[in-house]
């Protein structure tokens, strides 16, 4: 064979190569495409077999990732099957960052167990899973939260602060960091620790004056001076929640509640005194 002909095969065998990925892109297109409209239509099982298809003939790609993504949402929220939504999610998951879905799909298992499935010790490695596996990745400061939370709905209220603190120090411009702010003062409240509990509150008030989160951190110092005894003071807190707080009557309630305990107390203390 010369020299040209043997180029032209080449050539042909390089353009022919091409209009075959094109083709093989174009048809996952039109997989993915069929299996979108598919499941706006409410024909689920259609979609899942065009997801299907897509996750069997392009494996380990882009393609493969979104479409394991795409049924792992399928399972969660049309058959309510969080298992297999599991199993798809994590096969998207393994692609690695391929594409966005694969971030996604971490943070969708996670937040299957913890809301879903309420097995929030199982949640906690998902969580972790995906700050370590995708760090860039703009659902890292909710993930860190969520680990907070975790902790908080077990009761491990040592372990919820070091989580909210990690928070607000790597994650200081984030959308999270007034929450877990404030929830760093409410787990020192239900740990039993008022001392604390109070010096974190009024810590909060003056570091984040403009937090959203002010009233009820107000609202939990109110809490945490009647459980100190410190009735005057719960009461002069409350008088600056009288215009913000979202329900007055709560705060009347409130309000009269502890004017009952001052005043039953007095006898008490007079009784002592004498």
């Amino acid at each position: 064979m010369s020299e040209r002909p043997w180029r032209v095969l080449m050539v042909l065998v390089i353009v022919l190569g091409g209009i075959w990925v094109g083709c093989r892109d174009n048809q996952s297109a039109q997989l993915l495409l069929k299996a979108g409209d598919a499941l706006r239509e409410g024909r689920v099982d259609e979609a899942l077999s065009h997801y299907n298809k897509v996750a069997t003939l392009y494996p380990k790609s882009k393609v493969s990732q979104e479409a394991y993504y795409w049924i792992g949402e399928v399972y969660h929220l049309f058959k309510k099957q969080p298992d297999e939504a599991v199993d798809s999610l994590r096969k998207a998951v393994a692609e690695g960052n391929l594409t966005p879905y694969g971030e996604k799909a971490q943070k969708k298992i996670a937040d299957i167990f913890f809301n879903d499935l309420k097995a929030y010790k199982k949640a906690i490695p998902e969580f972790q899973r995906l700050i370590d596996q995708f760090p860039g990745s703009k659902l890292c400061a909710e993930a860190q939260f969520q680990i907070g939370q975790c902790y908080m709905a077990i009761g491990e209220y040592e372990q919820a602060r070091l989580e909210y603190a990690t928070l607000i120090d790597r994650y200081a411009e984030s959308e999270y960091r007034d929450d877990a702010a404030y929830r760093f003062c409410v787990a020192y409240y239900r740990e039993g620790d008022f001392e604390k509990a109070r010096t974190a509150y009024e810590r909060f008030l003056s570091q984040h004056s403009d937090s959203p989160f002010v009233v009820n951190a107000r609202m939990g110092l109110v809490q945490t001076l009647e459980e100190l005894g410190d009735v005057d003071g719960a009461l002069t807190v409350l008088g600056s929640l009288e215009q913000d707080y979202p329900n007055r009557e709560i705060i009347l309630r409130k309000v009269d509640s502890l004017l009952k305990k001052k005043n039953n107390a007095q006898p008490m203390a007079k009784q002592k005194a004498q």
